[in-house]
């Protein structure tokens, strides 16, 4: 990859301490953004029919919880995306296979990820919210929601190791994208971030295997702990490793 130019650089646009080197849209990046709007499509409340009665709207207002939640997470995601791509713009093969992994990824896992949250919300919501899929039909055993959190848990872990690879393949052209010490600084910071996600996913599928009936359900709404654990995070890097001055 050749050396980006002063020209070049100096015709990028800034965002604070950031040059958007990828700021042009590329067909990586859309056809990206068009999986995740399908992604999003596939969580939508009602999807087969419109509620024709009150009690049809109580049972899909019930949805919507674990509608905003799972939403959030993959809304999150691509963020991630979005963020590393107008950093870096690389278009190389391994930023092509990331991609498509992202995509594979999410939408492989879309479904189980908004069952798990549905059986947690359920659970602690006293049946106020969410969906009682343990019991649904005969069919869910306490051993197969288990499965599902390792399988939910995998996807999640797969895709933490995705973001890593992202920004571990970004920082191998650092010295021809110019990289500034904060963008050096900033891609350690959000690798250390997707490594607690990995984590977390790791011990939610360890739940999965280990615990059982009443206790079930945190196996899935573990995932929570992140809202507490990615900001400490985030402190304890900075701590540990200042961000450069200037």
């Amino acid at each position: 990859m050749e050396r980006l130019s002063d020209e070049y650089l100096a015709s990028c646009p800034r965002d604070g301490k950031l040059i958007l080197r990828g700021h042009g849209m590329t067909r990586i990046e859309t056809f990206v953004d068009a999986a995740f709007a399908f992604a999003l499509t596939l969580l939508v409340i009602s999807i087969d029919e419109i509620p024709r009665s009150p009690a049809q709207l109580v049972e899909t207002a019930k949805d919507i919880p674990a509608f905003l939640i799972s939403a959030f997470f993959i809304g999150q995601l691509w963020l991630v995306h979005v963020g590393w791509s107008r950093i870096f713009g690389l278009q190389d093969r391994l930023t092509v296979v990331l991609s498509l992994a992202v995509v594979m990824f999410v939408l492989v896992f879309v479904y189980p990820l908004k069952l798990m949250f549905q059986s947690g919300i359920f659970y602690f919501s006293g049946g106020a919210f969410g969906a009682n899929i343990m019991v649904d039909d005969g069919e869910w055993a306490d051993i197969h929601v288990a499965d599902m959190f390792l399988f939910s848990a995998a996807g999640v872990l797969g895709l933490a190791l995705i973001v890593i690879g992202l920004y571990l393949n970004g920082l191998r052209y650092r010295a021809p994208l110019r990289l500034t010490p904060y963008e050096v600084y900033l891609s350690w910071r959000r690798i250390a971030l997707a490594s607690t996600v990995g984590v977390v996913a790791i011990l939610c599928g360890g739940g999965g295997l280990f615990l059982t009936g009443a206790a079930l359900p945190w196996a899935g709404l573990g995932y929570s702990v992140l809202f507490i654990a990615m900001p400490l995070v985030g402190r304890i890097f900075a701590y540990l490793y200042p961000p450069p001055e200037g």
